[in-house]
């Protein structure tokens, strides 16, 4: 009897569900994602798998490059938008208003490594990544993702092509260098999945690249096809762990890069961007991974020298990926894979199954419920004071001390001239560093000079000679990697003027704002520091460091070969710089100021002259107080 019972009552709920349901299907619904997918037309299911770059600046709209976007939007649609660069205004409302032209909401992307400032001349710049593995703490990785991750989303993009999760192992490699964590693969996955989640927990996909592994190779991609080891055992046991580690953790996409094992793969000219067995066989079908695949760009040397476009195009889709990133010709792009679709060359199957992918990302983070970019939400989180306090604690975390023979820091106390040297790696440029400026307001007496990639020998034999060689010499070192340049150290001119330099100035002290692997070139620098990056936070940092203010202990995420260790670094304490009284340069007019205009707190200035006569301490007395070159005290009490 209580059989037949619960049987009733299991009838009758089928029933009530089946009622509900609409005609020719049953009560669940499919997702917003696949019904989407079943109202497209081939061409905008192919237009969902292409990601048109651009440089977010003012265009009017009869800029030939608007006209085409328009279109492009208007009738096959875009899955996606990637930023070079821009501002943040003009983006905010570009975005807006192709958002508004589009029948399908659109992914917004960018390379943010290291912080909007990379892209926009807004928001908050970071220390790259192997600055960050540097201070050894992981929740720095968390911490520097969630900035991006808000940073990013208030100005509209949705999609983050970081972290960088190479292992990079060879220090000849000119592209990827300090954008990884470092050289060990375990050390890369902890803090690849720590970034993943910061930008996750807080609205933004994540992307690890550059997959299989670009660490170890002396090319650079964006010029021509790198080769990678081909040992299988050390790509699965190195390059490859790293994104295994990822792909288990839940990453949302996968970089494909323009580089080949041609020992080991078949076909072994192709790139793993057209290679089936990289993308599906390694990555979809051995690793397991199901999310989106992405091309790195396909204008890149290491896909343009070699390929046609439309070789490039349809290979990539065969051998496996979703979404490819093109410069423009968005829509010569759908009528290629278009025609190879109905002539076969391309199966439609494959076409379904990037399109939903791409929409399925979209559903996850929402943009089907709201596209659009609140200017107030933009204004609240952009640069926030938080966010640039953390950078600032990462920078001056990461700092590494590689040497220090002699003891030469802290210069907590200076006999003779100080002089700051800037080096940059590339021509016309003769900019004051933020890191002398920072020196200079120490009040110590500072001769500066800067050299760049075009000055001529005679130039540099007269800063030379105008160095002495009882002088106390800091040089500031930019070289980093950088897109097309082929190269990671100092060019030839500036390596042999800093060699003899080295020869005359006893003190010297190298601070390399980028590659790390600079002192392999100088192996007889006294001191040695590495700050990972030329931006204006490291540099701040560097400064204070030098000058004793703060201490430094961050440790090598890398070897330096016949130099340090993985580990290695040299922990310093706090030390002041004292400057002599003798040797200070009135220079700076003080300035008369109200209080509060340098936060001072007059009552307890008040009380210390009131409570030192109470207490006979003397008779009467005239306090002046000053701060940053500004008068804000000046009372007398007593007789």
């Amino acid at each position: 009897m209580k059989k037949t019972f619960y049987l009733f009552i299991y009838i009758t709920i089928l029933l009530m569900l089946s009622g509900c349901a609409g005609p020719g299907q049953f009560a669940f619904q499919k997702s917003w994602a696949e019904r989407t997918l079943q109202k497209l037309t081939l061409r905008e299911k192919i237009g969902q798998m292409m990601l048109y770059g651009m440089h977010m600046k003012f265009m009017n709209i009869e800029n030939p490059d608007w006209q085409e976007l328009k279109t492009t939007i208007e009738t096959d649609g875009v899955g996606g938008i990637h930023i070079w660069s821009g501002d943040a205004g003009t983006s905010l409302t570009m975005l807006n208003e192709l958002q508004r032209m589009s029948k399908i909401p659109i992914l917004v992307d960018a390379d943010i490594e290291h912080g909007m400032n990379q892209r926009y001349e807004a928001g908050t710049d970071l220390p790259p990544l192997m600055a960050i593995a540097a201070t050894g703490d992981l929740s720095l990785a968390y911490e520097a993702a969630r900035i991006k991750a808000i940073e990013g989303r208030a100005v509209g993009i949705h999609w983050n092509f970081s972290p960088v999760t190479d292992v990079n192992n060879n220090p000849a490699n000119p592209i990827i260098n300090v954008r990884s964590f470092g050289e060990d693969p375990d050390l890369v996955g902890k803090y690849a999945v720590e970034y993943i989640r910061g930008l996750q927990d807080h609205g933004m996909l994540a992307t690890v690249k550059h997959f299989p592994g670009h660490g170890d190779t002396e090319t650079d991609s964006h010029t021509s096809l790198a080769r990678i080891p081909s040992d299988s055992t050390r790509l699965w046991d190195v390059e490859i762990k790293p994104f295994k580690i990822a792909i288990d953790a839940g990453v949302d996409a996968v970089m494909v890069a323009h580089v080949h094992a041609p020992d080991l793969q078949p076909n072994a000219d192709l790139p793993a961007t057209l290679s089936k067995f990289w993308t599906t066989n390694v990555l979809k079908n051995r690793l397991g991974f199901k999310g989106v695949v992405v091309t790195d760009a396909m204008g890149m040397g290491g896909i343009a020298r070699n390929y046609s476009k439309d070789f490039g195009l349809i290979y990539a889709i065969n051998a496996g990926c979703d979404f490819i990133i093109q410069a423009h010709r968005v829509t010569d792009a759908i009528d290629v894979v278009e025609r190879a679709v109905k002539e076969g060359v391309i199966a439609e199957k494959r076409i379904n199954e990037s399109a939903l992918k791409m929409l399925k990302m979209k559903e996850k983070i929402g943009l089907h419920e709201n596209r659009f970019i609140s200017m107030e939400h933009t204004y609240t989180f952009l640069g926030k004071n938080e966010f640039k306090k953390s950078a600032a604690d990462i920078a001056s975390r990461a700092l590494t001390l590689v040497k220090n023979n002699g003891g030469v820091l802290p210069l907590n106390k200076i006999d003779g001239e100080l002089i700051v040297l800037d080096i940059y790696d590339h021509p016309n440029d003769h900019r004051e560093s933020t890191m002398t400026k920072s020196l200079k307001s120490s009040e110590q007496p500072i001769r500066s000079f800067q050299i760049d990639e075009s000055d001529s020998s005679d130039f540099l034999n007269s800063v030379l000679n105008q160095i002495p060689a009882n002088g106390t010499v800091i040089v500031n070192a930019f070289a980093s990697p950088q897109a097309h340049k082929d190269r990671i150290g100092l060019p030839a001119a500036e390596n042999r003027f800093l060699k003899d330099m080295i020869k005359k100035v006893e003190r010297l002290i190298l601070v390399s704002f980028g590659n790390p692997y600079l002192i392999q070139d100088f192996p007889d620098l006294p001191v040695y520091v590495c700050a990972y990056k030329g931006n204006k936070v490291m540099q701040t940092a560097a400064a204070e460091a030098i000058l004793g203010n703060v201490p430094i202990n961050g440790k090598l995420p890398i070897t330096i070969p016949d130099i340090a260790d993985f580990g290695d670094g040299i922990d310093l304490q706090r030390s002041p710089l004292r400057v002599e009284v003798s040797n200070y340069k009135p220079g700076k007019m003080l300035q008369w100021s109200m209080p509060y205009e340098v936060e001072a707190q007059l009552l307890e200035l008040r009380k210390i002259l009131e409570d030192a006569v109470a207490d006979s301490a003397f008779p009467g007395g005239v306090l002046l107080a000053e701060k940053s070159g500004k008068i804000f005290f000046h009372e007398g009490v007593g007789f």
